[in-house]
């Protein structure tokens, strides 16, 4: 072999002693270099990795709020619904109320005023019966000329009383 490389113009030490060299280059930039760099990038991609799985971690935990948020703003509108309910059927009760009070009040005063429109009636007609005996009492004595005395003056309006 060292034959070949003789013809080719080649010291085959000299390539044997570079291989050599090569070789023992490769060992020690093996467990200088590439060891280090590899564990830097095993590292590095550790760190991405954990990086990552925190970013997931934050986008759920986002996604579960923001479904919280969006619940909570839901209830909120629910609850808001039922008192403006509560809200209107509590204002509408009372107009209800106020509407029947006040109409219980109107048909007392109407009762009241048919009360005294009734006794102011009975009482005009009461006088008015005393002032048609009296007239009648007075016409009656003309009549006859002659007085006539209380007991029977009082008989006479109740007669006449009686007729009307």
């Amino acid at each position: 072999m060292l034959e070949i490389f003789e013809k080719l113009g080649l010291d085959g030490r000299l390539i044997i002693a570079q291989a050599v060299n090569f070789f023992l280059l490769l060992i020690i930039l093996q467990r200088l270099a590439y060891k280090p760099v590899l564990k830097m990038l095993k590292d590095r991609s550790d760190k991405i990795e954990k990086s990552l799985e925190q970013v997931k971690k934050i986008e759920e935990e986002l996604k579960n709020t923001e479904e919280s948020r969006v619940v909570e703003i839901k209830k909120a509108k629910e609850e808001a619904e039922i008192i403006i309910k509560n809200a209107y059927e509590s204002a509408k009760k009372s107009s209800q109320e106020s509407i029947e009070e006040t109409r219980k009040k109107a048909q007392e005063i109407l009762e009241k005023t048919k009360k005294e429109i009734i006794s102011e009636k009975e009482r005009s007609v009461k006088e008015a019966e005393k002032e048609i005996a009296n007239i009648s009492i007075q016409v009656a004595e003309k009549i006859i000329s002659s007085k006539i005395d209380k007991n029977q003056e009082k008989e006479l309006i109740d007669d006449v009383l009686s007729k009307i």
